[in-house]
């Protein structure tokens, strides 16, 4: 008679990663947040979003990735994910245009208020 299997919120420490093709290539080394960093024997380390496990247990986390699609969906860093230009986050150049605007908004409001001084 085979025990049931529990499942867990997040996965484990030094949990055996599998892929979605049942084939093992790492260990749960961290989980910060919605993410976790993955062990890889042979190779550099590195994070995963939990939204990629499509089951997590005592004693295994399963991916919803085949091997061949990690690649694309690995990350240096936990939070960090792989979109050009993250929802909220503005590139170097409109922030740039918008802090000169800001600037120049400031200066005619300064010119504004020495006028009325005087």
């Amino acid at each position: 008679m085979s025990t049931p299997t529990q499942h867990v919120k997040e996965p484990i420490i030094e949990t055996p990663v599998f892929t979605r093709e049942g084939e093992q290539f790492g260990y749960v080394k961290e989980v910060q947040g919605g993410y976790f960093k993955i062990d890889v024997p042979m190779a550099k380390d590195y994070w995963l979003s939990t939204a990629y496990i499509a089951e997590s247990t005592l004693d295994r986390v399963t991916l919803s990735l085949a091997k061949a699609e990690i690649e694309e969906h690995r990350l240096s860093a936990p939070g960090i994910e792989g979109q050009e230009h993250p929802e909220g986050v503005i590139t170097d150049v409109d922030m740039l245009t918008q802090r000169e605007r800001m600037e120049r908004e400031l200066e005619e409001q300064r010119e504004k208020m020495k006028a009325g001084l005087n």
